[in-house]
C-alpha cells in the first residue's frame, strides 16, 4: 500500500505533526469467537479460513472497496513501543495493514494480534508476518482468557457504528480488560459533528453538506470520551484533534463521498435520489467544494 504523506495540524498542543496516512480498509466492528474456540459443528466460511458470522451489523460493505475507503492514524508518540517483548491488540482491525505497520521491523518476540468481526479483507496467513495474529472476536463478550491483562498497547478506530446509546462505556470496559496495568490505549475516530464544507470563493458546498449530513450522526460520547477513560480505569487521558491542509482536501472529499455512496447503496436503498445528490455533490467538488472533517485520537494509560 502508497503511503500518502501528509501534514496535520495538532489542535490541542498547537503543534504541526507531520504523519502517514495510510488507505487501508474500513473499520469493522467486532463479532463471534476466536479462532481458536469455534463450535464443533462450524466451519470457517470466509476465503481466508476465517469464520464470518452471518449477521454481521455493519453498516457498509466488505468489497474491493472497503480497502481504500478508510484512512488511518499510526501509533501515537506518546505510547512507548521500543520494549523488545512488546504484545499489540489492534481490534476492529479492517484488513490489519495497521498492526503491519506497527509490526515492521520489530523484533521476533514482540507479539501482534488483530481482532475483527470478519478477516476477509486480511490477506492470506501464509503472507503476514509470523508474529502477527489475527482472531474473529466480539467486542461485546469477554476477551479469551488467555488475552485478559496481555497487551501493552491496545488500538481501536472508527467503531461510532457499534457504540450503542451514544455510550462508549461497555466496549471501553472490554478493551480494558486486554490491557495489563500501566498499558496503554489508543482510539480513533473522526469528528463528523465538527465536520464542514470548505469552498473556493463563489463556490457552493450545498449538495455535500447535504450529503454528508446523512453520515454526522450525534456522537456527542467523543467530546466526553477523555473524562469517562479517567473515571473507568484510566489516567492522564488526552485528545489529540487533527486537521489535514487543504491540499489534499479533495483527496479526503471523495474518500467521504465514497463512504457516503456505499452506505446510501446498503441502508438508504434510495439511487435515484441519491445518484442525482451525488452527480451534484461533485459537480462542487470539482468546482471548488470539499467535505473537512478533523480526527480524534484519545491516549489513556491503564492504571
Amino acid at each position: 500500500m502508497a503511503a500518502i504523506t501528509e501534514v496535520l495540524r495538532g489542535i490541542s498542543s498547537q503543534e504541526h505533526v507531520k504523519i502517514d496516512v495510510v488507505k487501508d480498509g474500513a473499520q469493522s466492528t467486532v463479532l463471534q469467537v476466536t479462532e481458536h474456540a469455534l463450535e464443533d459443528d462450524k466451519k470457517p466460511n470466509g476465503w481466508n479460513g476465517t469464520y464470518v458470522n452471518g449477521k454481521d451489523p455493519y453498516a457498509l460493505m466488505r468489497g474491493c472497496n472497503a480497502n481504500s475507503r478508510s484512512p488511518w492514524i499510526p501509533y501515537h508518540p506518546d505510547i512507548p513501543i521500543q520494549a523488545a517483548d512488546l504484545k499489540i491488540a489492534d481490534v476492529a482491525t479492517g484488513n490489519g495493514i495497521w498492526l503491519q505497520d506497527v509490526a515492521r521491523n520489530k523484533l521476533s518476540s514482540a507479539g501482534f494480534h488483530g481482532f475483527d468481526i470478519s478477516l476477509d479483507q486480511v490477506g492470506p496467513k501464509p503472507w503476514l508476518p509470523s508474529n502477527i495474529h489475527m482472531h474473529t472476536w466480539n467486542i461485546f463478550e469477554d476477551p479469551p482468557e488467555e488475552f485478559v491483562g496481555y497487551f501493552d498497547i491496545v488500538h481501536v478506530r472508527l467503531i461510532t457504528v457499534v457504540v450503542k446509546n451514544n455510550d462508549p462505556r461497555p466496549i471501553l470496559t472490554t478493551l480494558t480488560k486486554l490491557l495489563k496495568p500501566g498499558g496503554y490505549l489508543q482510539w480513533d475516530e473522526v469528528d463528523t459533528i465538527g465536520s464542514s464544507i470548505k469552498t473556493v470563493p463563489g463556490v457552493s458546498g450545498e449538495n455535500l453538506d447535504t450529503l454528508f449530513d446523512q453520515l454526522r450522526g450525534k456522537d456527542t460520547w467523543k467530546y466526553q470520551l477523555t473524562e469517562i477513560m479517567d473515571e473507568n480505569g484510566y489516567t492522564s487521558s488526552k485528545l489529540y484533534t487533527y486537521e489535514y491542509e487543504r491540499e489534499v482536501a479533495r483527496f479526503w472529499n471523495d474518500v467521504y463521498v465514497s463512504t457516503w455512496k456505499e452506505f446510501a447503496d446498503n441502508a438508504l436503498k434510495t439511487p435515484e435520489v441519491s445518484n442525482e445528490l451525488e452527480r451534484k455533490a461533485m459537480d462542487e467538488a470539482r468546482n471548488g467544494a470539499a467535505i473537512h472533517v478533523p480526527k480524534l485520537v484519545w491516549v489513556g494509560r491503564k492504571v
